[in-house]
This record gives C-alpha cells, sequence and structure tokens, in this order.
C-alpha cells in the first residue's frame, strides 16, 4: 500500500534552485537498511516533520528553455509504501554490496529520471512477517546530492525518529556559484575522467560485456589488519593513511599476482575526492550537493611498493583540495561535464593501467541511520563494475547468544575481475592475512 507524506510545514513556493552540471547524474543512490523493529506510523511522522527541512525533496527537476536545470521547490509529497512479505523466513546474510541486483531491488521502490513529474525521494518499508524484521529501501536522487547529503537526510530523520536533535546542521540547498569560462588546459590531464567519454549506448554495451567476462568479489578486512596495512606503509610517519593504505594494497596485490608483465601493471587510479570542508569553502557539511570531484593520480613512481602507491594516492587528494586549486578544478570539471551532456556522452569510461575508488569508507552507513538500534542496523547497496572499486565500512554481526557486535574501523572492498584472475586475488589476499601481511613490502 503506497500512501503520500506531505511536509508538516510546507513553505517551497516554488522557488528554483539552478543544478551545477556536476550535479547531473541521472539515476539514484538505492540503499537497504534492515532493523528488528520499526513503528512505521511512527516513521512517517518523522518523514513528514523531516521534509520541513528537507524542502527540496518535495521539489521536481525542472529544465528551462536554454536548457537549464533547476530543482523547483513545489511542495509535492513523497511516495511511502508499506508491504508485508511471508516468502523470506528472514533477512538473509548478505555483503553490503550485493552483486545480484534481484536481490535488493523488490524492496526499493527507485526514483526514476522524469523531469517535473517525478518524486525525488520514495521510500519502501517491508516487513517479515516470520522473523519480524523490517526492511527500509531508500531511493534518493542524485541530483539532490551526494552520499554527504544523503546521509545528512537520514540521520535527520533517524534523529526525528528518535525525537532527538539533528546531529548535522541545518541543510542549504544553494550551490555555490562557478565561473563560466573555458577549462583550464593545465589541469585537462587530472580530469581526465571528464573527457574519457562515448555514448551511453556504447558505454552500457561495454558494462554489459563486461558482466559476462568478469566475476564479483567481495572482501573483509579487520581493523587490525587495516591498522597493519597502515603501519606497513608508513602510517603517519609517511603522511599516509589507513585508507590511502588500503587503496593501495588492492592495487600492489593485482600488480604483483594478477599480471604476467610489467606493462600490464595499475600504474595510476582515479579517486573520488570529497571536497567538503576544505579551506576554499565551496561546501561545508550543511550542503546538499554533490561535492566530490573525479581526479587522477600521476603514475606511481613504484608500482610494486605499497608505501609509494600510498603516497601517491595521498598526495592526488591533498592536492587535489587544495585552496584556489580546487576552485579551479570544479570549475573546470563543471564545464566538462555540461560539455559531455550537452553531446550525448556519458564518462563512465578508464583506460587500461588504470583503476578507480569510490570509497564511503569515512561514513558508517548503517549507524547513521539507526534509528535508535545502535549495533543493529544492517546496510547494503548494490552496483559493482570491473576494477571499479566500492569501500564500505563493516555491518554488525549477530552472535549465536543473539548480541550484535560491530569491528569499527574494519572495511569491506568489492568490485569485479576478469574471471580468470578471481581466485589468484583471492587467495594472494587470504596468504597476506594469515602471514600478517609480513611480506606485504
Amino acid at each position: 500500500m503506497t500512501t503520500y507524506i506531505n511536509a508538516s510545514t510546507p513553505t517551497g513556493n516554488d522557488r528554483r534552485i539552478k543544478l551545477l552540471s556536476t550535479d547531473l547524474i541521472f539515476g539514484g543512490i538505492d540503499n537497504v537498511f534492515v532493523y528488528p523493529s520499526l513503528d512505521i506510523d511512527r516513521l512517517k511522522n518523522a518523514l513528514s516533520h523531516t521534509l520541513s527541512s528537507w524542502l527540496i525533496l518535495t521539489g521536481r527537476v525542472f529544465i528551462d528553455d536554454n536548457e537549464q536545470y533547476f530543482i523547483e521547490f513545489s511542495d509535492k509529497s513523497i511516495p511511502f509504501t508499506y508491504i508485508e512479505n511471508d516468502q523470506l523466513e528472514q533477512w538473509p546474510n548478505l555483503p553490503v554490496v550485493v552483486d545480484d541486483m534481484t536481490i535488493l531491488q523488490p524492496f526499493i521502490d527507485s526514483v526514476q529520471y522524469k523531469p517535473e513529474i517525478e518524486p525525488l525521494l520514495r521510500l519502501k518499508v517491508t516487513r517479515l512477517v516470520h522473523s519480524g524484521e523490517y526492511i527500509l529501501g531508500t531511493s534518493f536522487c542524485h541530483m539532490i546530492g551526494d552520499a554527504n547529503s544523503n546521509i545528512h537526510f537520514l540521520n535527520d530523520l533517524s534523529q526525528n525518529y528518535q525525537h532527538l536533535e539533528p546531529c548535522f546542521p541545518h541543510p542549504v540547498f544553494e550551490r555555490h556559484p562557478l565561473d563560466e569560462e573555458d577549462p583550464e588546459v593545465s589541469l585537462l590531464p587530472i580530469l581526465k575522467c571528464y573527457q574519457n567519454t562515448n555514448t551511453r549506448e556504447l558505454v552500457i554495451a561495454r558494462i554489459i560485456k563486461e558482466q559476462t567476462e568478469t566475476d564479483y568479489i567481495n572482501i573483509s578486512f579487520s581493523s587490525k589488519q587495516l591498522a597493519q596495512l597502515h603501519t606497513l606503509a608508513g602510517g603517519v610517519h609517511n603522511g599516509v593513511t589507513a585508507h590511502d593504505a588500503f587503496c593501495a594494497y588492492i592495487i600492489l596485490t593485482m600488480n604483483k599476482y594478477l599480471f604476467l608483465t610489467d606493462d600490464e601493471y595499475i600504474r595510476r587510479t582515479f579517486m573520488l575526492i570529497n571536497y567538503r570542508n576544505t579551506p576554499d569553502s565551496l561546501a561545508t557539511n550543511s550542503n546538499v550537493i554533490n561535492a566530490i570531484i573525479t581526479t587522477l593520480s600521476s603514475d606511481f613512481p613504484e608500482p610494486l611498493s605499497l608505501s609509494s602507491i600510498a603516497k601517491t594516492i595521498r598526495q592526488l587528494v591533498e592536492t587535489t583540495r587544495q585552496k584556489d586549486y580546487l576552485r579551479k578544478l570544479v570549475t573546470s570539471a563543471n564545464i566538462l561535464m555540461a560539455q559531455f551532456i550537452k553531446n550525448g556522452h556519458v564518462n563512465f569510461v578508464w583506460d587500461k593501467n588504470e583503476v578507480i575508488f569510490n570509497s564511503n569508507f569515512k561514513y558508517d552507513w548503517a549507524n547513521e541511520a539507526n534509528f535508535g538500534m545502535i549495533n543493529q542496523c544492517r546496510f547494503h547497496t548494490m552496483g559493482l563494475f570491473k576494477y571499479y572499486f566500492r569501500i564500505f565500512q563493516l555491518n554488525p554481526v549477530k552472535g549465536d547468544d543473539g548480541n550484535w557486535t560491530k569491528d569499527n574501523g574494519g572495511v569491506e572492498v568489492a568490485f569485479r575481475i576478469p574471471k580468470e584472475l578471481k581466485e589468484k586475488f583471492i587467495e594472494a589476499c587470504k596468504k597476506d592475512a594469515a602471514e600478517n601481511f609480513i611480506n606485504v613490502k
């Protein structure tokens, strides 16, 4: 059954927010959260109250005669679907990133890209009759904002459900104005992601072909293992983070165990970098936008060295976030993205010797949307591609005694890899872990 939830205080009044080209991600952020219990009426009331601060979600995408994209605050209602499922005995033990989309899709009412028509948020709750568990499927229009923006909304909803004060600052929806000029030529190499484009049809065809040629990998690393890798990469004394070290370990393992010749090595990586709270203040934790930019590292000086790869990644992150330089990067990326979207292209393209990291390591999705059930909420998402690495914090685990525990700082990485390389990669990681990474240099 679907009901429609309005903001308790609708004050949108049809005002408009002009979107940046970097906001034009035509899809939704689709996730699933699993809870031992949930009060549906209380959740609906919390949603109505939350929408009063999140009026952008009650709006619609609008395109004017000049092909400028806006979100119009039109005070529309949000669809909220509730159903019961008596087929599934209990929620299965799944990794954070699920490869088989048919497992999660029945539990999500996904937003669609339909300007002036489609809601920008959809919620679906499924109660599992046999186990009493509740599955919350959320679909958040990506043109509203990135993972940080989505978590901001979900945390506000969770806090309102518990009648608690918000953890995040009040959301701000206006975009920071950018100059409309030619992209800076000197920045084009680092912004290769916004130039390597192709038609949507060709990219989709490539992805479908890769799905048949690759297998899914999902590996978990404990917080102790991650700390050990951080130490081996030089740690804080080398200026790198645990996340840098982990990404470097993945690349090192591929180069060391999977490839026969050095011309096959992974030489550089794209990183999706969040630029909130940088000195340039293009965005803060208040801003509900897509404050992410994808930049390409320089070549690894030593592609078989953990510390060398980690330092190259850290250099990329720090350079990207530098004041003034960041503004030029974001401005240039915005111009380049406008160009390839106008041409009907997408930029989901990377070359041989390159990989890409889209990491959510900094976000504890399950905890941010726990609705008071700390360490009892599990989080799942989907979307995996060849050499496209997705990193998330571990879900909590229920022990035989019925108690829930969570390894804070542990990570899970998921991606697709050519079929013939899958077992080599898994065995290499298992061997390294069994030896406490003593042979990782």
